[in-house]
């Protein structure tokens, strides 16, 4: 072996792994998802802003009657969330924790869930009401969820929710572009996303009149959008990433990108919400290399805080985040 290699693969070695999304939490996706969402809730509630954002959560009588009851407490024993969606609209949301499913089944019925059994797995169907007398539906478009096991939760339509199930008996394992790019952007973020689709879908059906039509134009040679946000004790990062047709387009983005910045910039003075979004403007970096065009946001932890303060409100005692 040649020493050049050898030393650097020794210091590959020493590189720390960042985590990335679990597998096991992508595997049990619809295989036709075209968005993927995550956070990695560890990683969030780490940083100096997850404390700050664990200290601003009201834990009135009725949150404490809740965790008391299911044993579930959401700012220390839940770990990392996966949202996936398909073009029919379909969505489930996978949970990864510390879970007490027989305690939770036992308050969800007692709140007026109905539990049924799918292939051996309990599924929690929410009750419809009507006429202010709650009932099964037994829609399939009705909220579910159930718990693969005492570390993974499932939530969304109860048909997906019953095709997860299945996908997680056959052992299914989540493959494909979008699965790749879900593990690239999520090892260097702790919230992340990644979408097979042109964020032009959002906007159809809109009238021209609305002022959106060239900025619809402009997305449509949108092929694949990424991005995510990284927590860290200097600051947050936010970026963006879209991958265009050419490399024109790509420019043609950073344009689009730079003037409606600058229109938010020229706007700053109008009320304290536009001061507020002239602040990210000033932050924003556009670039391109290539088809890809990137936006990237750099903001100290304690200016975020602000800019999510509401007016007028006081700077929050901070704590150390409950693991």
């Amino acid at each position: 072996m040649r020493p050049g290699f050898l030393a650097a693969a020794l210091c590959l070695a020493a590189i720390p792994a960042f985590p990335a999304v679990d597998p096991a939490l992508l595997n049990v996706a619809m295989p036709d998802a075209q968005a993927l969402t995550g956070v990695l809730v560890d990683q969030v509630q780490s940083s100096p802003f997850g404390q700050y954002v664990v200290s601003q959560i009201q834990v009135d009588s009725e949150l404490t009657r809740v965790m008391a009851a299911t044993g579930f407490d959401p700012r220390k024993d839940l770990h990392e969330i996966v949202a996936a969606s398909a073009s029919n609209s379909t969505g489930l949301v996978i949970g990864r924790g510390v879970f007490q499913p027989s305690r939770i089944s036992a308050a969800a019925v007692l709140a007026g869930a109905v539990s049924s059994t799918y292939r051996g797995f309990e599924i929690l169907t929410a009750a419809t009401v009507h006429n202010g007398a709650a009932s099964q539906s037994g829609s399939s478009q009705s909220g579910s969820g159930a718990f693969l096991d005492s570390t993974i939760v499932l939530l969304g339509d109860t048909a997906s929710v019953k095709a997860a199930i299945d996908r997680h008996i056959a052992g299914a394992v989540f493959s494909g572009p979008l699965a790749q790019k879900a593990m690239q952007v999520s090892a260097g973020n702790d919230i992340w996303f990644v979408a097979a689709q042109s964020p032009a879908s959002f906007f159809s059906g809109k009238a021209p009149n609305q002022g959106i039509g060239n900025l619809a134009n402009a997305f449509q040679a949108i092929q694949q959008t990424s991005g995510g946000v990284k927590f860290a004790s200097s600051g947050v990062t936010v970026a963006l990433a879209l991958v265009a047709d050419s490399a024109q387009d790509a420019q043609s983005l950073v344009d689009v990108g730079k003037f409606l910045a600058s229109m938010v910039q020229t706007n700053r003075n109008q009320n304290p919400g536009a001061a507020k979004a002239a602040t990210l403007a000033d932050a924003a970096v556009f670039s391109a290399s290539g088809t890809v065009a990137t936006v990237t946001l750099s903001l100290p932890e304690q200016q975020l805080e602000q800019l999510l303060m509401p007016p007028g409100g006081a700077q929050p005692k901070r704590r150390a985040a409950a693991r």
